[in-house]
């Protein structure tokens, strides 16, 4: 009897383990709004992906991760905020395999992005 709840406390924390460990090797990225305003809406598109991050208050951050498998392009944003002012453009470059790749968007006061 020990032996099996070894083994099934063996096989929960592995599980638990890849879990953490997909979150670490799938690249993301995070919309950071440092804008004063609330961000009502936040999407961006992937060569092969899609992701929208929803609304954002101001101060806040949300980080979405997206797969590996990607054809190589740009990242492309559009970001609405709650005074009417629409933000979109593009940024940065997304290939194929990118291991733990972390990108952040700025949302400035000014309505401008900064992409790291």
């Amino acid at each position: 009897m020990k032996l099996v709840l070894k083994i099934a406390g063996g096989v929960l924390v592995s599980i638990v383990a890849l879990y953490y460990l997909s979150f670490f090797v799938t690249p993301s990225i995070t919309v950071v709004n440092n804008s004063g305003n609330l961000i009502e809406l936040a999407k961006v598109k992937l060569p092969n992906s899609h992701l929208d991050f929803g609304s954002i208050m101001k101060g806040e951050t949300n980080t979405l991760h997206y797969a590996l498998t990607q054809q190589g392009g740009e990242y492309q944003y559009t970001i609405m905020l709650n005074d009417n002012n629409v933000i979109s453009g593009r940024c940065g470059y997304v290939t194929h395999s990118e291991i733990h790749k972390r990108v952040f968007l700025y949302v400035t006061p000014n309505h401008k992005v900064i992409c790291e």
